[in-house]
């Protein structure tokens, strides 16, 4: 069976055309085996009868229009100058412009647009364009039922001098989930928006939302390969736990449930006198001493009060000039929707921190000439590993959660005996933007998979003449 054949086009208006036609490049009609005549035009889930009007043009080019009646246009919610592939069905002889790409998130009462995200949305809008794909931002209130249309988001021109710009779009063909925190994507609210938005749009990727790192921890459990990678890790219930915990290990640390970004995470060390309690707060990391495992216990009571907390073994990681490092993994899907390893990086604690993530200090640096530095002729061997690590813990979630995930950071850490450990696995992971997360090239990379991976589940990927270089991050 044949797939359909895609091709991109800029969506234009002109007044000379005439109502619900919509003139084709000859070169375009061919490469889609479109004939003139009685069509429907759809984008989204809107559709409107039109009337194909073929027209010459010498050879087929990267800026083919496709030009339609302005009112045609506007029923169909497309901004005009937006770049689109178009799909064309003979059996139903449906003209379908697409994709249409929502990125559901938030809005920052202060500063940038999108908070600390804004750079990874201004960079989705941007290559969206290029890839001739129609990525907008949208929030639950940006939503019209009546006008089945979105009040999106795209940013224009170069940064910081360009602007975000509000348009309205069709309900889009996939929804990519970047809600940023817990608290609204557990909302009641939130929850009802997310039941009624799903009547009209089939195709969500990160549906499942923030892990629970309990919960996770309990699903890679359940692959051998990956258990014996994972530190001893139960869910906090008392001062039972202290007590067997720091019998066995020398440092133990107590992880939010539903915790990010390092906030909240304490650090408890046993001392000649004692107990060291360590908690990482917004600005700064406090610590605490407790003498005695009574007076420990009730300071890790004041500090857990009656949030859901795990507490797993502390790790003797491996340092370089005196501060632990750990690796983040990025894992996305492919334009074909396969598992791939995006980009590997170091992240070396900030002096007299005991997190590495950047958000709170941590420096970030290439893993490969790190390894080599600590680890000398065992670094090959030890990157071959985490890359491993990478794409099962990514099968492994594929297999044991509902929904598509479509992006996964994984925290992996490497011991002063080289041993490897999975720490932590991440959904929707913070995408840094800067320098010192991953060369330009990873960067570009890492915005582009998204957006070809959720071309290639709204149908528009096959058959496309526009081909994605992927460059891989060198290690």
């Amino acid at each position: 069976m044949s797939m359909p054949v895609v091709h991109p086009v800029v969506i234009g208006t002109a007044p000379h055309v005439r109502r619900a036609e919509v003139h084709v490049p000859a070169p375009v009609a061919s490469a889609l085996s479109l004939d003139g005549g009685r069509i429907e035009v759809a984008a989204g889930p809107l559709r409107e009868t039109g009337t194909a009007v073929i027209r010459p043009q010498a050879a087929p080019e990267r800026g083919a229009s496709l030009v339609v009646h302005p009112q045609l246009l506007n029923r169909l919610h497309v901004p005009p100058g937006t770049r689109l592939h178009v799909r064309y069905d003979p059996k139903s002889r449906v003209l379908s412009l697409g994709p249409f790409v929502g990125i559901l998130a938030l809005r920052s009462r202060r500063g940038p647009v999108f908070g600390d995200h804004d750079p990874f949305f201004r960079a989705l809008t941007r290559f969206g364009q290029r890839l001739a794909i129609a990525a907008y931002l949208f929030s639950p209130r940006d939503v019209d039922w009546q006008q089945h249309c979105v009040r999106g988001y795209t940013y224009t021109g170069i940064w910081p001098l360009g602007r975000w710009r509000q348009s309205a779009y069709p309900f889009p063909d996939v929804v990519y989930d970047r809600i940023q925190t817990r608290r609204t994507e557990w909302s009641p609210g939130f929850l009802r928006f997310r039941e009624r938005l799903a009547g009209h749009v089939r195709i969500w990727f990160n549906q499942t939302g923030f892990f629970d790192k309990w919960r996770m921890h309990q699903e890679l459990s359940k692959n051998p390969g990956l258990a014996r990678l994972l530190p001893e890790t139960e869910r906090y219930s008392g001062r039972r736990d202290l007590e067997r915990f720091l019998k066995a290990y020398r440092t133990v640390y107590l992880k939010p449930i539903g915790g990010s970004l390092g906030l909240g995470i304490v650090r408890i060390r046993r001392t000649g006198s004692g107990y060291t309690c360590a908690v990482q707060r917004r600005d700064r990391a406090v610590v605490l001493s407790a003498p005695t495992l009574s007076r420990l216990s009730s300071v890790v009571s004041g500090i857990v009060r009656e949030r859901p907390y795990i507490i797993q073994q502390g790790l003797p990681l491996a340092t370089w000039r005196g501060r632990p490092f750990d690796v983040r993994i990025l894992m996305q899907r492919t334009a074909g929707g396969r598992w791939a390893l995006t980009k590997m990086y170091s992240r070396v604690a900030a002096p007299g921190s005991f997190t590495s993530n950047l958000s709170r200090g941590g420096q970030g640096c290439r893993a490969g000439p790190l390894l080599r530095r600590v680890f000398g002729r065992r670094s090959a061997a030890l990157l071959a590993q985490l890359r491993a690590t990478g794409i099962e813990c990514a099968r492994q979630i594929e297999r044991t959660l509902t929904g598509t995930v479509g992006e996964l950071g994984l925290d992996l850490g490497i011991d002063r005996r080289g041993r490897t450990w999975l720490i932590e696995v991440n959904s929707k992971p913070f995408l840094q933007m800067t320098r010192e997360a991953g060369s330009p090239q990873t960067l570009s990379l890492s915005v582009q998979r998204p957006l070809r991976f959720a071309k290639y589940m709204a149908g528009f990927e096959n058959g496309s003449p526009e081909t994605l270089i992927e460059e891989k991050e060198r290690s």
